[in-house]
Order: C-alpha cells, then sequence, then structure tokens
C-alpha cells in the first residue's frame, strides 16, 4: 500500500509555513508516506510583499515551493503540484477562512486563468472544472468558514489534521456523504513538528496529477486519519 498526502505547506511560499521544502519530505519519509501533493497557499497572504509584480511572476514563486519539494524529495518521493485558494475579497475588514483545495492543477492554467483571488466561487469553480480539476472545500466547518452550495464542489475535506484548529471533521464527514461528495483528507502540515496524520492509501503509486484524479473520482482508496 501506498500512503499519499493531500493537503501540506512549505516556507518557501506559503507565508504560514515554518516548515522548509527539506524537513517537509524527511518528515513524510520518515512516516512511510511515498508521496505528498503541494497544495501552497494563493491568498493575500502569499503575495503580501510582492504585490506589485505581475501575475506571471506571481505564479512563478508559486511554483518554485513545488520545485523545492522535487528537489528535495529527488526519484523516489513523489511530489504533485496543487494549490490552496482563499478569494477574500481586497480591502475586505475580515479575513475569510473559506480555502480552497484545487487538485490537478498545472502551471499553464495558472498563468491562463490569471489572478483567481479576485474571482467569485462561482468562477473558481467554472474555471477548475472546465479544465479538468477536482475542487474540494478545505476544512469546511472550521470556525467562521461560510458554507457554499454544495454544486460548487465535487469534494471535501472531511479530514483536517492540522493541531491548531478545530475543523469539526465529523461534521464534515456527515456533510459529504449527505450530499453524495468525494471525501478527502489532509495533514494540513505547516510546521516542522506538525504531525503527518491525514491523506490517502491506495494499492497503486500515485505518481502524476491524471492518476490521482482518476482515484479521487474513482474512490479507489482509503482515508488517512491517523490522528483523532
Amino acid at each position: 500500500m501506498y500512503r499519499l498526502e493531500l493537503h501540506c505547506h512549505n516556507s518557501e511560499v506559503s507565508a504560514c509555513s515554518t516548515c522548509p521544502a527539506e524537513t517537509l519530505i524527511r518528515r513524510y519519509r520518515e512516516a512511510g508516506y511515498s508521496g505528498a501533493v503541494s497544495t501552497n497557499h494563493i491568498n493575500r497572504g502569499t503575495y503580501s510583499r510582492m504585490e506589485e509584480l505581475s501575475w506571471p511572476e506571481k505564479v512563478a514563486h508559486f511554483i518554485r515551493g513545488w520545485e523545492a519539494l522535487k528537489n528535495a524529495a529527488g526519484d523516489d518521493f513523489d511530489v504533485l503540484l496543487a494549490c490552496e485558494i482563499n478569494l477574500t475579497p481586497v480591502g475586505w475588514p475580515a479575513y475569510i477562512p473559506n480555502d480552497y483545495l484545487i487538485y490537478g492543477v498545472t502551471e499553464d492554467w495558472l498563468l491562463k486563468t490569471g489572478d483567481m483571488r479576485d474571482m467569485t466561487m462561482e468562477q473558481l469553480s467554472e474555471s477548475a472544472r472546465k479544465a479538468g480539476f477536482l475542487v474540494v472545500h478545505a476544512h469546511p466547518f472550521r470556525c467562521n468558514t461560510v458554507m457554499m452550495h454544495p454544486d460548487l464542489f465535487d469534494g471535501y475535506e472531511v479530514y483536517n489534521g492540522n493541531p491548531r484548529h478545530n475543523s469539526h471533521n465529523a461534521l464534515a464527514e456527515d456533510w459529504a456523504r449527505m450530499n453524495g461528495k468525494i471525501m478527502t483528507a489532509g495533514s494540513d502540515f505547516h510546521k516542522p513538528d506538525d504531525p503527518c496524520c491525514g491523506g490517502i492509501e491506495t494499492e497503486c503509486r500515485i505518481r502524476d496529477n491524471e492518476t490521482l484524479l482518476r482515484v479521487l473520482r474513482g474512490g479507489q482508496y482509503r482515508l488517512i486519519r491517523d490522528n483523532p
């Protein structure tokens, strides 16, 4: 069986992460994983000190986080590209903790789509699905999250292992089952000592996004939920 993390962040891109790529890869190797999906943030925080840059320059910065993980991983650990997007509008008085995981992402899509932080959820969902990607609501029942219509999503993260948040995972699983959606799990790894406790376990090794999308759509996996 192969273990794949579906939600992790490294400090080369995600401003809220303190874990460099080399440490993240080492931690997951030690925990018995064969790969990880890089879900670094595309949000206001990521680009807070570089908003003057063009969108292609912002995309290049984002891609460097994935490349740092791949360089640290070498050939015996798989690193796939995804992202976690937040759509809090510019100048909004309070941060809206709605985060959306997009699986299947490509650099080309990021460049062609433009700054999706300015999109509505309806626009983001339409763009990602048109490209053949999966849209998953991350930690949908975390405090102050605004619930959006289930039709906008392919799935819900029903287990989020971040130790600094109560994501009310049981509620998320009930909601996903009630709406017949794909269920995912992730550690939401940010810090060097965070637990490697989420993801999926599969009989086939997932080495690319095409395989990941097929496995998630087909339900050919077991959720990893190693912490209560």
